[in-house]
């Protein structure tokens, strides 16, 4: 989950998302907030809420794996 509001938008449809099954992966640098101050609240929240908070880069490695492992078969 990504987005442009961190602390309304991006923990509302993930909790949303949550209560319906999902299992959420926040990625917190893809995500921005009204101030520092919203989106630090915000990812302290995502700590508690999301089943997984990573980076870009490390979601891009995890996408590039799946691949190779998927090619592989």
């Amino acid at each position: 989950m990504a987005g442009m509001s961190a602390n309304l938008c991006v923990e509302s449809h993930t909790r949303d998302a949550i209560e319906n099954g999902f299992d959420v992966i926040i990625v917190a640098d893809a995500t921005a907030g009204a101030g520092p101050y919203s989106k630090k609240a915000a990812l302290i929240n995502y700590e508690y809420i999301a089943h997984e908070v990573v980076t870009t880069d490390q979601i891009i490695k995890r996408l590039h794996q799946a691949k190779k492992a998927r090619d592989a078969k």
